[in-house]
């Protein structure tokens, strides 16, 4: 459970500083280039990673999954970049984070892709207090 937390926190840090990086970049390079360049970085390093690392074993499945999730990476890279260059890194991510919070709450709630099924109403109220909060940085 540890790591988990350790792992979540990193990811968050990580995510703020590439929505300002990324931010940066897209005004001298465009989204397109900057997403063509920020998924192949991710795409190499990543591949370098699992072959050292996690040795996968490939299946049409998780190949399908891995360049669905590629396509979804570089909108994702492309829409937050955009995001943060017109309307500032904290509001665009405050919008990003609930939008994610919703999603994933539906998405345990069905267990979609395999995931059991998770959900209570303490989560969900921890999403809409999280949101809240969200709203007040986008508003203010």
């Amino acid at each position: 459970m540890r790591s988990t937390l350790i792992l979540a926190v990193l990811a968050g840090l990580c995510v703020a500083v590439q929505t300002s990086l990324t931010g940066a970049a897209q005004r001298t390079l465009g989204p397109l280039v900057l997403v063509a360049i920020s998924g192949l970085t991710t795409g190499v390093f990543g591949l370098l990673i699992s072959f050292v690392v996690a040795k996968p074993e490939f299946s049409g499945r998780a190949v399908g999954y891995a360049v669905a999730s590629g396509v979804l990476g570089a909108v994702i890279v492309g829409s937050i970049a955009v995001a943060a260059g017109q309307a500032g890194v904290a509001r665009a991510l405050s919008l990003v984070i609930a939008t994610q919070l919703i999603a994933g709450l539906l998405l345990d709630a069905f267990g979609v892709f395999g995931a059991g099924a998770d959900f209570s109403v303490l989560k969900a109220i921890g999403v809409v207090l999280i949101i809240v909060g969200g709203a007040m940085v986008v508003g203010f």
